[in-house]
C-alpha cells in the first residue's frame, strides 16, 4: 500500500506543479497586458516593473492553489480511470477510501501551506507590490484620486464624531452624527444631520436634529432635552476633523499578519470602536487556507464517479463550477459578516462546513 500511496502522491504532485504553473503563468500574463501600459506611461523603471510582478507571485500561488489542487485531483482521477488502474486497485481489494488518504493527506498538509504562505510571506510581498502600484502610478494621479472615506469615526476628549461619507479635500461629510460632553463628561448636546461643513471656524450642519441636554448630575442621566429640528445649523468652535481622516479603514488585510490584525483589533477595542470587518478578516485567515482541503474533499467523489475511460475536459468541468461557486460562496459569507448578519466566526467557517458536508454526501454516492 505504501507504493500505491507513493505512486498517487507523485503523480498529484506532478499535476498540481504542472496546473498551478499554467495558472500563474495565464494569471501574470494578463495582469501584464491590463497594467504594463500604466507603468510605462507613468515612467516606471524596469527594475519596479519586475519586483512588481515578482511581489505578486505568492499573492497570486495563495489564491490559485485551491482551484489547481482541485484540477489535479479530478486530472490524476481521469487518467487513473482511463487506465484501468482504479478498477484494478478496487479489484485487489483496495478501498476507494484508501486511495482517497495520500490526497487528503496532500491538501492537509498543502492548507497549512497555504496558512504558513498567506500569514508570513504574502503581507510583506502585498505590501511591495501595493507601494509600488501607490507610489508609482497613483501617486501620479493624486490630484483626481479619490478621497472619500466611509463609515468613518472621530474622537476628542469631550467630542465623539461618525460620518457615513467624509471627503477630506473638501471637509465635508454625510450621515453625520457628533454627540458632545460639558466639562463634566456628561452628556450635552448631540447632532444628526444629513450633510456638515467643516472649517477652522466651526461647522454648517444641515437638515439637522438637535438635542440639547439639560439636569445632567453625578450618578443620573439626562433629567430632559430642548429638541430642534432645523434646515441650517451652525455650531461655531467645533474642531475640524483631523488630517486622513478614516484612512486607517482601508488598511488592507492582506497586507497584516495574524497577529499583526489581532493587534489592530485590539487597538480599535481599546479606542472604543467595534471593529466587525477586521475580526472577520482574522477568522477569515485561519478558515481560507482549508479552502485547498475541502476542494480535495469536494473533487474526489467527482473523480471517482466513472471507474474507466472518460474525458479530462469533462471531469474538469463540474469541478470547476463547483469550485467557482465555493469562492464565491466565500466572498458572499464575507460580506454577510461585514454587515453584522452573521457572527464573524459562523461568517467565516460556515461555507467550509457546507461544502465539507456536501463532499461526504457525494462521496457516499460513489459506488465503492
Amino acid at each position: 500500500m505504501r507504493v500505491i500511496n507513493r505512486y498517487l502522491l507523485t503523480l498529484f504532485l506532478k499535476n498540481l506543479g504542472l496546473c498551478l504553473a499554467c495558472f500563474l503563468a495565464l494569471y501574470l500574463v494578463v495582469d501584464f497586458i491590463e497594467k504594463i501600459s500604466n507603468f510605462l506611461g507613468h515612467g516606471t523603471r524596469f527594475w519596479s516593473i519586475c519586483v512588481y510582478f515578482l511581489a505578486q507571485i505568492p499573492n497570486v500561488a495563495v489564491l490559485l492553489v485551491p482551484v489547481a489542487t482541485l484540477a489535479s485531483v479530478l486530472i490524476t482521477l481521469v487518467l487513473l480511470a482511463r487506465n484501468s488502474e482504479i478498477v484494478a486497485f478496487k479489484g485487489s481489494g483496495i478501498s476507494l477510501w484508501s486511495l482517497s488518504l495520500p490526497f487528503l493527506g496532500a491538501g492537509l498538509l498543502l492548507s497549512v501551506a497555504v496558512f504558513l504562505l498567506g500569514n508570513f510571506v504574502t503581507p510583506r510581498t502585498s505590501e511591495t507590490a501595493n507601494k509600488i502600484w501607490d507610489g508609482e502610478v497613483l501617486s501620479r494621479r493624486a490630484e483626481v484620486s479619490a478621497t472619500i472615506v466611509e463609515d468613518v469615526w472621530s474622537r476628542d476628549l469631550r467630542l465623539l464624531e461618525h460620518f457615513a461619507t467624509y471627503d477630506g479635500a473638501k471637509s465635508t461629510a454625510t450621515g453625520v452624527s457628533v454627540i458632545l460632553l460639558d466639562e463634566n463628561m456628561f452628556l450635552e448636546r448631540r447632532i444628526e444631520a444629513a450633510s456638515a461643513t467643516f472649517s477652522p471656524e466651526g461647522a454648517l450642519f444641515r437638515d439637522a436634529e438637535v438635542k440639547t441636554y439639560h439636569g445632567m448630575s453625578p450618578g443620573a442621566g439626562p433629567k430632559g432635552f430642548y429638541f430642534e429640528r432645523l434646515p441650517e445649523f451652525r455650531l461655531p468652535g467645533l474642531p475640524m476633523p483631523p488630517p486622513g481622516l478614516g484612512r486607517h479603514s482601508e488598511l488592507n488585510p492582506d497586507e497584516m499578519s495574524v497577529g499583526e490584525l489581532s493587534e489592530n483589533i485590539r487597538l480599535l477595542r481599546a479606542e472604543g470602536f467595534n471593529p466587525v470587518r477586521q475580526v472577520v478578516d482574522l477568522y477569515f485567515k485561519f478558515s481560507r487556507p482549508f479552502t485547498t482541503l475541502i476542494m480535495v474533499i469536494v473533487g474526489l467523489p467527482i473523480g471517482f464517479w466513472r471507474e474507466k475511460g472518460g474525458s479530462i475536459a469533462m471531469g474538469l468541468v463540474p469541478g470547476l463550477i463547483l469550485s467557482f461557486a465555493y469562492l464565491v460562496t466565500l466572498e458572499l459569507s464575507r460580506t454577510i459578516g461585514y454587515a453584522g448578519f452573521l457572527p464573524p466566526l459562523l461568517a467565516a467557517w460556515l461555507p467550509n462546513c457546507f461544502y465539507l458536508l456536501l463532499g461526504v454526501y457525494l462521496f457516499s454516492y460513489v459506488r465503492q
